[in-house]
């Protein structure tokens, strides 16, 4: 009898070890809304940010981070009618409204992204999905530039808030 008991005590404290490593390598997850709204695609999520301004969209980003941009509504575009805005990509800047790209290597890194065009590769994706990864190994602000396109037509809407990286991911 003794035997039976000891091994389930091993059984539930293997299993809440299990648990332990489990979340302490699962990864926090932030989620930023937009809408298609004339010709801007716009954040609708609450700012987060620590520093002013704080639009929506703006995210502090504590630890390493997944972070989901989702496409709210089905909102028409172009002039047939028949298509809807959809994500295409996100990419990295160093400075609001300005051109993607230029980061340096650490955000590049952090976030699997080109350091010359800042196009961050997606963990996945769908039309009204892009989920990024942001490692967050060092204190830095990013600017964000998430893109929908219009079916084939080439036309392309944009959102830039910024995200502000604490460097609590390592």
């Amino acid at each position: 009898m003794y035997k039976k008991i000891r091994n389930t005590g091993s059984l539930q404290l293997s299993a809440l070890l299990a648990v332990m490593g489990f979340c302490s390598v699962a990864h926090a997850q932030v989620v930023v809304t937009l809408e298609a709204s004339g010709n801007k695609l716009v954040a609708t999520s609450r700012g987060t940010c620590a520093k002013e301004p704080n639009p929506p969209g703006c995210t502090r980003i504590s630890g390493r981070t997944n972070i989901s941009f989702n496409l709210a509504g089905g909102s028409q575009c172009g002039s047939g009618g028949g298509s809807k805005w959809q994500l295409d990509h996100v990419a990295l800047g160093t400075s609001e409204d300005g051109n993607p790209g230029d980061i340096s290597a650490v955000a590049a890194s952090d976030f699997n992204a080109s350091q010359s065009s800042g196009r961050v590769t997606a963990v996945s994706k769908n039309a009204n999905h892009i989920l990024i990864r942001d490692n967050n190994t060092e204190e830095y602000d990013i600017w964000y530039t998430v893109y929908a396109s219009c079916g084939g037509s080439g036309e392309l809407i944009n959102s830039d808030p910024r995200l502000e990286n604490t460097g609590t991911g390592r």
